[in-house]
């Protein structure tokens, strides 16, 4: 594949090196000092976008306005969502997006979706923590926000959530975000009673299970009819 890659900064020169190890080639890389390139990319089977979430709209309408089926890893503008659906459906485009491309998270998330579940029927509270490195500008993180979802939509006891220490309703469930020097990514889903706790944990060694997930999702996208996927549509448990 001719691959484009929105966002240059550690993650895009990660998947730089394993997109070329896997036999792709880089045919542009976009960042700050280029940024106006975006809307002239060279020809590309597909663009990969890591950026900022107050970029990452105006940028998957440069893209898709190229008929260039894009990959995002940006998390943060997810309540455009009905949006960018809009954007890509009247682009007849096709997009792929998720909070994180790791197969450890994915596997997470289905566990985290199961244990929610059979919580129903016993007195367990919930909460999750996160941890990223100190360049990381959203909090929660869009992974525990993912997971947060897994937690409201398959038990009762929740409807919302929270950043820990705002105020919110009993059926709110926290998140607690810390930001420390260049953690890659740690992610604890907690169920607590007042006799023992139960944690689901993924923690992240390197970025190279985000990068290698993100080209798999781009080997994937270029393969399918114009639509709007995720890693539901590439993993299936």
């Amino acid at each position: 594949m001719k691959i484009a890659l929105i966002g240059y900064g550690r993650m895009g020169k990660r998947i730089a090196e394993l997109a070329t190890d896997r036999g792709h080639e880089i045919v542009a890389t976009i960042n700050a000092d280029n940024k106006p390139e975006i809307g002239n990319l060279p020809a590309c089977d597909v663009a990969i976008e890591f950026t900022q979430p107050d970029s990452a709209i105006a940028n998957f309408q440069e893209v898709l306005n190229q008929s260039i089926p894009l990959v995002t890893g940006t998390t943060g503008w997810y309540e455009e969502m009905e949006t960018v659906k809009k954007m890509c459906s009247k682009a007849n485009g096709h997009f792929f997006y998720a909070s994180n491309f790791s197969l450890g998270v994915f596997i997470t998330h289905h566990l985290t979706s199961e244990l929610s579940r059979i919580m129903n029927d016993f007195n367990y509270t919930a909460e999750i923590e996160e941890w990223h490195h100190t360049g990381k500008k959203d909090a929660p993180s869009g992974t525990a926000e993912t997971l947060a979802k897994e937690v409201i939509n398959n038990n009762k006891k929740y409807a919302a959530f929270h950043l820990k220490g705002d105020n919110a309703k009993n059926d709110s469930l926290p998140i607690t975000s810390c930001r420390e020097g260049d953690v890659k990514g740690i992610h604890i889903v907690r169920f607590k009673s007042d006799i023992d706790s139960i944690e689901i944990k993924h923690e992240a060694f390197s970025r190279d299970g985000f990068a290698l997930g993100a080209i798999m999702a781009a080997e994937f996208l270029v393969k399918q009819k114009p639509g709007f996927y995720t890693m539901n549509n590439l993993i299936q448990l």
